[in-house]
């Protein structure tokens, strides 16, 4: 901005906060709307998710094991809490999927295009994050923690993955759930 002769100080100020009030505006209205575009992004992930695999092996039927994820995160009474749980679900899903994968026989593609897909939805997920991270965080973290675990005593064997596949698909099930409770308190402050 070139300030001329007849712009006051005062003028080149105003529209300076003019601009800043307009950019958070969208960047707010970017986040209330943030439940459209995770509920897309849920159904796709969930279809790669799915299609990595195939059908669940007969013979992992002895694998299966129960993780307990935390059902207290589907009830947040903000949707700022919400958020927070949908971006730690899939940062944690990222970790697990990156990692150790060579006895699951997934095509690596497939595996790549969830965990783009896994990366890109976290980063737009991060700018409507807030500043302090709430107990949700870490009954999740606790509940990721055992999944892992799982894998590493399994040696991360072929059915150790499946299960977990299996588990990720629960996850975009909690993360719809999720994304409701977004709409219905994004609906509550537009309204």
């Amino acid at each position: 901005m070139n300030l001329t002769p007849t712009e006051s100080p005062t003028a080149l100020l105003q529209s300076m906060c003019l601009v800043l009030l307009f950019s958070a505006g969208v960047m707010s209205l970017d986040c209330n709307l943030l439940h459209r575009q995770q509920s897309k992004f849920n159904w796709y992930s969930l279809q790669l998710l799915q299609n990595m695999g195939g059908k669940f092996p007969l013979e992992c039927l002895g694998d299966k094991t129960a993780f307990h994820f935390p059902e207290k995160v589907l009830k947040p009474k903000f949707r700022q809490h919400a958020t927070m749980a949908v971006h730690e679900i899939l940062q944690q899903l990222f970790g697990i999927f990156s990692r150790n994968l060579t006895q699951t026989g997934w095509k690596r593609r497939n595996v790549e295009r969830f965990l783009n897909g896994l990366a890109l939805q976290t980063k737009r997920l991060e700018t409507c994050l807030p500043t302090k991270a709430g107990a949700n965080i870490l009954r999740l973290k606790k509940y990721f923690q055992r999944i892992q675990d799982f894998l590493k005593e399994k040696k991360y064997s072929t059915c150790a993955w499946e299960t977990v596949r299996k588990e990720g698909q629960s996850c975009f099930q909690y993360i719809d759930k999720l994304t409701v409770r977004m709409k219905k308190q994004a609906t509550n402050i537009l309204l």
